[in-house]
């Protein structure tokens, strides 16, 4: 199983308008930003957002790298986007513990698999 993983803008932006407010000041002198304010200042921490965040998971699982690189291909196409690449899951050869199941990394495909 493969996934592509990068930054879009608009995973930013969902993050942004969770952390963006509509009111400015503290109490006494707290005021409700205006429409346009508050666009502005979204945008502002959405690009802030953008530059800072680290590559996420943009797809879900896809069974040949050929269908990912399609992917990024549409993916470029369709909007901003950055550092977008392939991964997938190689086991590490140790069992945890407590659930007795084996242990996975996120590896980035180069073209091969390193078994």
């Amino acid at each position: 199983m493969f996934f592509v993983y990068g930054v879009s803008m608009t995973i930013a932006k969902k993050e942004a308008a969770k952390k963006c407010s509509l009111y400015e000041g503290a109490h006494p002198n707290r005021r409700e930003l205006s429409p346009a304010e508050y666009q502005a200042k979204l945008d502002e921490m959405t690009k802030a957002k953008f530059e800072k965040m680290m590559p996420q998971k943009l797809s879900h699982s896809l069974s040949t790298p050929s269908l990912c690189k399609e992917y990024i291909e549409l993916a470029k196409r369709s909007g901003d986007c950055r550092d977008l690449h392939v991964r997938y899951r190689k086991p590490t050869g140790k069992v945890n513990p407590k659930t007795k199941k084996e242990i996975v990394s996120w590896v980035v495909y180069n073209g091969e698999i390193a078994a």
